[in-house]
């Protein structure tokens, strides 16, 4: 065994086998003392002492605000994800608030395209007298074949007065409470309304029908011949029906067909009036009666 063997062995089984850590924390902190000593004692070798200090200090100082550093920013970090969490929290709330003043304003212009449609309609007839209303229960499934308007006997409503909205005519009072009143639509199966041509003043019967319930078309029964329907296909009410005031938009003649014997025709009526789609109405307050005695008066 070498003589450089034999001291590494002296060392490892006398010395750093009774070496702990608590020996080791005395062993620097006497290695510390005496450096501030030294450098009390040696003022002219403190500038060398400071370096070494500075040379075994510096790199734990540098660690130290390297782990400070990612500390700070890995909060900064936290903070601002939080920010924008809460951000778009924000953000999502300002966008349903959009949404509902969008469906708002949406709501909004039907409603005003509506009123409008009811004006124009009041100043097609401006012999009638008319009270506006909106449907509030629907009987039918498809399609509006009898429903409940919110005016009643209370706001002049009768039996027997006509019902129509923008587009054209829509049914008859058929009864009336106090607050509400039901409305029976032309759509209805065994509905019969007296029509004519707009232009040629040809009479003929539109009627409600159950198959077509749905389909926004009526029957078309007992025009003459003579009558040039796909030419002359606007139909009214007629002149001569004993509850329907005359004039009123019914629809328009489609798929007409000559009937045996060759006097007679028939076909369909596809409606002015959309049936699926009915909010608020027009009921004319004047009656037909009305209507006839001053007709009869002049």
């Amino acid at each position: 065994m070498s003589i450089l063997a034999s001291i590494r062995q002296f060392i490892k089984e006398h010395i750093l086998s009774h070496f702990t850590s608590k020996m080791a924390l005395i062993g620097v902190v006497l290695i510390c003392t005496a450096s501030l000593l030294y450098q009390y004692f040696r003022r002219d070798d403190s500038a060398s002492l400071m370096s070494v200090v500075g040379a075994v200090i510096e790199p734990f100082q540098e660690g130290a605000n390297t782990v400070g550093r990612f500390l700070f920013r890995s909060e900064q970090d936290r903070i601002s994800l939080s920010d924008a969490r809460e951000k778009i929290r924000e953000l999502q709330r300002e966008n349903e608030d959009l949404r509902r003043d969008l469906n708002d304003l949406r709501q909004l212009s039907v409603e005003n395209a509506e009123l409008r449609g009811l004006l124009h309609a009041k100043e097609q007839y401006p012999a009638y007298e008319m009270e506006e209303a909106l449907i509030i229960g629907n009987d039918g499934v498809n399609s509006f074949e009898r429903f409940t308007i919110n005016k009643g006997t209370s706001d002049g409503i009768k039996v027997n007065m006509n019902v129509i909205n923008a587009e054209g005519l829509v049914g008859i009072v058929t009864y009336t409470g106090l607050n509400y009143a039901i409305v029976t639509s032309i759509i209805e199966e065994g509905m019969n309304v007296s029509a004519m041509t707009k232009n040629g003043r040809e009479n003929c019967i539109v009627s409600g029908d159950l198959k077509r319930s749905g389909t926004g078309r009526l029957l078309l029964e007992n025009a003459l011949i003579d009558v040039d329907l796909l030419n002359d296909g606007t139909l009214v009410t007629s002149n001569i029906s004993d509850r329907f005031l005359p004039d009123l938009l019914i629809g328009y003649a489609v798929d007409v067909t000559e009937n045996e014997g060759g006097l007679t025709q028939s076909g369909y009526v596809t409606t002015a009036v959309d049936f699926t789609k009915l909010n608020e109405v027009l009921v004319i307050t004047t009656m037909r009666e009305e209507l006839k005695d001053e007709e009869e008066g002049k």
